[in-house]
């Protein structure tokens, strides 16, 4: 077993992180048994020590931010908590864009319903491996952020990978087209799961930069100060 303590990025208190080793046990399998936020799991940590860079606490308390798809846990439950003027924001393709949804404004996130230059922050943690154009979503977010404004999301980079590649489709018709075997993740709003549409390499921030207006940077952790050790632990941190 493998075990140190380390102050949390997210709720700031010292706690004892465990896993079965310090890299090859998966991304979601260090935590602490004791987390106040329904267990947090790395990328969260990671996510939250990045913002803590970028954003004081008073600062960070004080932005209006926005988080697509969050999971009931970690920093969104933080941020839920804390912070006035969080918004967070789900996708339900059958119910009008811009309402609220179970509890989640309802937003495509290649066609946002919200205003121009609305955010300080925008964050998502493993959202963008299942979104069909995601530059273009990630066009919309820099036209929501203010002037001087940080996107900072998670999305599963593969280290064999140097060329992303997508790998479903949708046409204008609607169909969808998959290449090779589907795979779906996880989604706390979806029983049957969330569609992986693309696989990401080493080249996404030049794909990043090439498409969007976005200066790109990206944190790769083996940390104990931030609890965020193990494969797959980029933060790309996007700025306006």
């Amino acid at each position: 077993m493998y075990e140190f303590k380390s102050q949390c990025p997210i709720c700031c208190t010292e706690k004892t992180f465990r896993a079965a080793d310090d890299f090859w046990s998966g991304r979601d399998r260090l935590g602490s048994p004791d987390c106040p936020y329904g267990g947090c799991v790395t990328r969260e940590r990671a996510l939250a020590f990045v913002i803590r860079t970028e954003l004081s606490n008073d600062s960070l308390l004080k932005a209006k931010i926005h988080e697509s798809s969050p999971a009931n846990r970690g920093i969104a439950w933080w941020l839920s908590e804390n912070c006035p003027d969080y918004v967070c924001s789900g996708y339900f393709p059958n119910e009008p864009f811009g309402t609220v949804v179970k509890g989640l404004q309802n937003e495509d996130l290649e066609h946002q319903t919200f205003g121009r230059g609305v955010f300080d922050l925008v964050i998502h943690l493993d959202v963008l491996e299942h979104v069909f154009a995601p530059f273009q979503a990630l066009r919309e977010i820099y036209r929501t952020l203010k002037p001087g404004g940080k996107c900072c999301f998670s999305v599963p980079t593969y280290d064999d990978k140097f060329a992303s590649q997508q790998v479903a489709f949708r046409h204008a018709d609607g169909k969808i087209e998959i290449i090779g075997e589907p795979e779906y993740h996880h989604n706390p709003t979806v029983a049957a799961g969330s569609l992986v549409t693309w696989r990401y390499g080493y080249d996404l921030p030049l794909l990043i930069s090439r498409e969007t207006n976005f200066d790109v940077e990206v944190r790769r952790f083996q940390s104990k100060r931030a609890a965020a050790v193990g494969k797959m632990t980029e933060i790309y941190v996007l700025s306006k």
